[in-house]
């Protein structure tokens, strides 16, 4: 895993971009107004961005889904005595 902190794009970025070796999550986004060198205002995008390797990305996915699960186990054992 990588962060890369906050990253700025012209364009609003999915949640999840893929490639075919990385994904790349982008959270935390924002409209800015940026002041270029000629004196214009341009709209662009700020989020931070965070770069897994395909299986990284995975496993991590996986471990979400298994802690879900093992939550919900304990509810139902909860609500059903």
């Amino acid at each position: 895993m990588k962060e890369w902190g906050f990253v700025e794009s012209d364009e609003r970025p999915d949640g999840v971009q893929i490639t075919e070796l990385k994904v790349f999550t982008n959270t935390d986004i924002e409209e800015v107004e940026v002041q270029t060198d000629d004196g214009e205002t341009k709209r662009q995008f700020r989020f931070k961005q965070t770069e897994y390797d395909k299986d990284e990305y995975i496993n991590l996915l996986n471990a979400q889904v298994q802690e879900t699960q093992d939550g919900l186990v304990e509810l139902a054992d909860l609500i059903l005595g």
